[in-house]
């Protein structure tokens, strides 16, 4: 899976191989809903929004046809309301009532789709295809003392899994366009790096702003 993840960077960041003219480059940012699922105690989490930003190229096939990549920093929250009763000493009446505990994974995502054109002037599009993901840090915090932990290392490195999408086209003036799509992002690894199966899952809505390159 490391090798997958590095030849995918190697594909988004060169473009030797592509004739100009084909080439699309832009940036895109998104609201993420994420939850997590396999085990009984993650999905006892309730699903939260984040948000994603990064770097997109599209090489054209053909008149409805392209291949899409980007390299995102992309963070997926969830979150856990527990009553739970907190004595520190027997003089100290201490904590009882409702406590949040906010998971929330970074990062970088590479998805790489299919995207076809249709409608009126072609202005939708459906794409699919995959991802994979790498893991910059995992964080469990609660909002009693305010602490944060760290838990990168109860985690596997990389995810993978499908994507699927529907969007939108504007096109503005000369060759730059605005999209808008609404993304699935659906994970097929266990990113645990216990005994108890860990997945990811999401839900992006993307805008994004991209240019001819000629």
């Amino acid at each position: 899976m490391k090798k997958l993840f590095t030849i995918a960077i190697i594909v988004l960041l060169s473009n030797g191989g592509f004739a100009q003219g084909k080439i699309r480059y832009g940036v895109n940012g998104a609201l993420t809903y994420s939850s997590y699922g396999g085990n009984s105690t993650i999905k006892s989490f309730d699903a939260g929004f984040d948000f994603m930003a990064g770097l997109t190229l599209e090489y054209k096939i053909k008149d409805k046809l392209a291949l899409m990549a980007a390299i995102n920093y992309d963070r997926k929250t969830a979150s856990q309301e527990l009553y739970t009763q907190i004595i520190e000493n027997p003089d100290d009446p201490g904590f009882a009532g409702d406590m949040k505990i906010t998971l929330r994974n970074q990062f970088i995502t590479i998805p790489i789709v299919a995207k076809y054109d249709f409608g009126p002037r072609d202005s939708f599009f459906l794409n699919g295809g995959i991802f994979v993901s790498y893991m910059l840090k995992s964080e469990l915090s609660n909002d009693y003392d305010n602490t944060t932990l760290d838990q990168t290392d109860q985690y596997k490195s990389l995810d993978y899994g499908l994507v699927f999408g529907l969007g939108k086209t504007f096109k503005l003036k000369g060759s730059k366009e605005i999209t808008i799509e609404v993304r699935e992002n659906l994970g097929l690894a266990n990113i645990s790096g216990g005994n108890r199966k860990i997945n990811t899952n999401s839900l992006n809505l993307i805008c994004g702003y991209s240019f001819d390159f000629k």
